[in-house]
């Protein structure tokens, strides 16, 4: 069990995660229902511990999940937040732009995670975010990347993130063949 807590430290929910992998054991995360104080699409994960670095680095770096963000935060990445299994929303976005417009997307390297990455990168833009995309390894969420090759390996990471144009012609270029018109 994690509490979520406002931008001001306040908990207002909780969230657990399963530990079984067995497909029968529900979903992978719970929320606490949604109420007048808690809604998923305005809430940032981390946002109350993360603020502070966010504005003295100038830069946030966005993660998928609970997990993702305390293995980044616990890394030493203290300006990581996490949009907490949902879809990242406009109101998140102008809550994370009050304290920095630079933003390092994070997201699982998966197809659901290419797809929320691309989401989040046309709302970002509109928002005019100054963005980067970094890409992990195949098979490595940025919890399971820094337990098994450290933190040292993400920060690494971290200086060659693309920015978001480079990211999405690469992943254009590897979706759709270059060689027909329709590519």
């Amino acid at each position: 069990m994690f509490p979520i807590a406002n931008e001001t430290g306040k908990v207002i929910a909780f969230t657990g995660r399963t530990l079984s992998t067995d497909e029968k054991a529900g979903p992978k995360y719970l929320n606490s229902p949604e109420t007048p104080i808690y809604s998923k699409s305005r809430v940032l994960f981390n946002l109350d511990k993360a603020k502070e670095a966010i504005r003295k680095l100038d830069y946030v770096i966005l993660v998928e999940g609970q997990m993702d963000c305390i293995s980044v935060y616990s890394a030493g990445f203290h300006n990581v937040i996490a949009s907490s299994g949902t879809a990242f929303t406009e109101l998140q976005a102008r809550l994370v732009g009050r304290f920095s417009k630079n933003i390092v997307v994070s997201f699982d390297p998966d197809t659901a995670g290419a797809a929320a990455t691309e989401r989040s990168l046309a709302l970002l833009v509109s928002e005019d975010f100054q963005i980067k995309v970094l890409t992990l390894d195949a098979g490595f969420d940025p919890d399971l990347y820094i337990r098994r090759k450290g933190a040292a390996a993400y920060g690494e990471a971290m200086l060659h993130a693309t920015k978001y144009f480079d990211y999405l012609i690469e992943r254009a270029r590897a979706q759709f063949s270059t060689r027909t018109p329709e590519g």
